[in-house]
């Protein structure tokens, strides 16, 4: 497998640079197309919660709107003109885009091997909550979450936190692209009494891939599970692969204890999938 599409959002202002190098470095790693998406929200979309406005003001706000949206697609313009000179063996496209931020992201997502984004302690939580969900759980697509500070090379060592569950299956095969050119694969089996018989089995078939990986069993017991991955997962150049999980409530995605715990803890990269 190969990364053809590799997609970064931005705000009018960029993104961390943790993850532009990421973004960038992997496009050129991998020979993958970079698309740096700026969703953009429209003119109407910015006017105030109203139902007495006049039509006069109405223009007015509408007016305001439009030379708001043509200063935020300059600034964006100048900040991808900026990062693209920096990588100039990457081929690299700004596609703005007018409209919500998460409608946007998840659509292109889905038409891309893997997002690029911040960890939740990033600033502007607001516009990055909404496109981590978006491309978490609406495009069927991995996202790579990058915390800010986070620097080297991505997966020479891939840590897999495995679960039997189906959100690990789809995180074991978007890592693909990273296992086939990683130094060392660790297969983490966390478990509450030591027995695993999925952990052994998806080992082994990675093993008849033709990937030499190496089966981690650890005990939870009183820790937090994310807590423990985090720490395996430590050290220069670590990937942590693992699924996302989370459900429904109340019109809001609540994240699973150990994906709610990793995306606010991780001082490293972490490819997830839902």
């Amino acid at each position: 497998m190969k990364l053809v599409r590799i997609l970064l959002p931005i705000t009018q202002n960029g993104t961390s640079e943790a993850c532009a190098a990421a973004a960038f470095g992997l496009a050129e790693r991998f020979g993958a197309a970079l698309e740096v998406l700026h969703p953009c929200p429209a003119p109407s979309e910015r006017l105030p919660y109203s139902t007495e406005l006049s039509p006069f003001y109405f223009e007015e706000l509408i007016d305001v709107g439009k030379k708001q949206v043509a200063l935020e697609r300059r600034q964006a313009g100048k900040w991808f003109a900026k990062a693209a000179r920096g990588h100039p063996k990457v081929e690299a496209d700004l596609l703005s885009v007018e409209g919500l931020v998460a409608p946007a992201v998840a659509m292109r997502a889905k038409v891309s091997d893997v997002t690029v984004l911040p960890s939740i302690a990033a600033p502007a939580e607001g516009f990055w909550g909404s496109a981590r969900d978006a491309a978490l759980f609406h495009s069927g697509r991995p996202v790579l979450v990058m915390p800010e500070g986070a620097e080297g090379p991505i997966g020479e060592t891939v840590v897999i936190a495995w679960k039997d569950q189906v959100e690990a299956v789809r995180a074991v095969a978007a890592a693909q692209p990273f296992m086939a050119k990683a130094k060392r694969i660790k297969l983490v089996s966390i478990t509450e009494n030591g027995q695993d018989e999925s952990g052994p089995a998806m080992a082994d078939y990675l093993c008849k891939a033709g990937l030499r990986v190496e089966l981690v069993p650890l005990l939870a017991q009183s820790r937090e599970a994310g807590e423990v991955l985090l720490e395996v997962a430590m050290g220069k150049g670590v990937l942590l692969v693992m699924g996302a999980y989370g459900r429904w409530r109340w019109r809001e995605w609540v994240f699973g204890g150990a994906t709610h715990y990793v995306l606010h803890h991780t001082a490293g990269p972490v490819l997830m999938v839902h």
